[in-house]
């Protein structure tokens, strides 16, 4: 068998490090796979050597074909079998009419049994399959020996990834955490984001701040816009003892499952795709209409679907939970490793060999 895989991997997105990571878990398993980029951002980020490998291989002879991008891209080949792979963020997406070209398809991956469900209530037909996102989860236990944070040494940290964006909900974790911790604790708040700019994110933050009306003076966040290489950013995970991830609707979550594979447990939205994979504990939430719809993506976050909104008040108690029981850092790190092998490479690769030859 010989898979042709179309993704987004030289765009330095979630979606293009799901398919590098996609590739590369193939490849482990003895999978032929041969990469072709397609782009929407000029796809100038760096990619792993073996990617690079595997490009000078002919796409002549392939069987199958897998295209990792948005369903509006999709097409149908009769050459191949035709197998689309989507990450979808809500109830169900049926405004977006997404359904009808996942529908042309022989096949449907996704990440998640979250996913999954999301399909079925879009009124997908074809087979779906669920196959989660994969890391080298070993080189996240390493000490990279990248930059630290000066600011985040000897203190408890809670951390959160993601972009700047409704989805990810940061004000209900700027919100918990100014809310539940003073400047005279020995914890920090790490926000790294996109989409944004310092000065800009800032005041978002000192707005938010600033409605609560608790006190006079709070701690400042500590924030980084835009990214980092490869051994900073191992570097700068390391040194959070807890991630969280308020998000109203996920697919999956690479960020936490990079978390997880540094002994890093997280705390995140219940009735979202981390609860099916991640180490550390759900917050309380409730379902609402989405909202922000994103007009690029075909009406993708309309009130026909559901997003939930997590407890502010909760995520405040568990916050606190998990620095009061920062003493157990060793135990938790153990658990964190053990979850997070579940996801790598080699062993997600066996699944989508599985997978191939049942087609």
């Amino acid at each position: 068998m010989k898979v042709l895989y179309i993704g987004h991997y030289k765009d330095g997105t979630g979606w293009g490090d799901a398919a590098i990571n996609n590739i590369l878990a193939m490849d482990s398993a003895g999978i032929e796979v041969v990469p072709r980029a397609i782009t929407y951002n000029n796809g100038d980020s760096e990619v792993p050597e073996r990617i690079k490998q595997l490009e000078l291989k002919t796409s002549k002879g392939c069987d199958v074909c897998v295209q990792h991008t948005l369903p509006v891209n999709y097409t149908y080949n009769s050459n191949f079998k035709n197998i689309g792979f989507v990450a979808t963020e809500s109830e169900n997406f049926k405004d977006s009419g997404w359904q009808k070209n996942l529908n042309i398809m022989d096949e449907v991956w996704v990440p998640s049994k979250y996913s999954k469900d999301s399909c079925i209530n879009s009124g997908v037909t074809s087979k779906v399959n669920i196959v989660p996102h994969s890391l080298d989860v070993e080189c996240y236990k390493q000490n990279t020996n990248g930059n630290k944070i000066q600011e985040l040494l000897n203190t408890f940290n809670f951390g959160f990834i993601g972009e700047f964006i409704e989805r990810k909900n940061v004000k209900a974790l700027i919100k918990a955490f100014h809310s539940e911790f003073t400047q005279r604790e020995p914890v920090n708040l790490f926000i790294k984001t996109s989409n944004t700019n310092l000065e800009s994110f800032k005041k978002y933050c000192d707005s938010i701040k600033k409605g609560l009306k608790l006190r006079n003076n709070y701690k400042e966040e500590v924030v980084i816009c835009g990214r980092l290489d490869r051994k900073d950013y191992i570097s700068v995970l390391s040194q959070c003892h807890c991630f969280v991830m308020p998000s109203r609707g996920e697919g999956f979550c690479i960020p936490a499952l990079e978390a997880m594979s540094a002994g890093v447990p997280s705390l995140f939205t219940s009735g979202i795709a981390l609860e099916e994979f991640c180490t550390g504990g759900s917050v309380e939430s409730h379902s609402e209409p989405c909202f922000g719809g994103v007009e690029s993506l075909g009406n993708l976050y309309t009130a026909n679907s559901d997003w939930k909104e997590i407890s502010v008040k909760d995520l405040q108690r568990k916050m606190r939970e998990a620095f009061e029981n920062r003493k157990n850092t060793e135990q938790i790190k153990q658990q964190c490793y053990e979850q997070a092998s579940k996801y790598s490479h080699r062993n997600v690769g066996k699944k989508i060999k599985e997978i191939l030859n049942d087609s």
